[in-house]
């Protein structure tokens, strides 16, 4: 099992409801492709440190999650690029307790 670390940043015209739903089809296509989610993290509505998009603040959200799919990582990344509620994301590789001492 691999341990990824996901942050989002959505859009902020989104309503609470609007933006739950929104995550959780990120949550979803997770799941669904075999992936396991351990720790969601809200940031809340935060300012940019430049503009996106005409927008000066976003919703922030850090999704961990592992996954035995080495598929699963670009897949993802995929779906979050042609998503147009998403304005930024990064998707990276998270290096385990044991990996680290591994690597000493």
């Amino acid at each position: 099992m691999r341990d990824y670390e996901l942050v989002v940043v959505f859009k902020p015209t989104f309503t609470e409801a609007e933006l739950k739903e929104k995550l959780e089809q990120v949550k979803n296509f997770i799941t669904s492709n075999g992936g396991k989610i351990y720790n969601i993290i809200d940031w809340g509505r935060r300012e940019l440190a430049y503009p996106i998009q005409k927008f000066n603040t976003a919703y922030y959200y850090i999704i961990n999650y592992r996954t035995d799919n080495n598929q699963l990582p670009p897949k993802l990344e995929y779906h979050l690029r042609i998503n147009e509620d998403i304005i930024r994301f990064l998707n990276f590789r998270v290096k385990t307790k044991s990996e680290k001492s591994i690597n000493k």
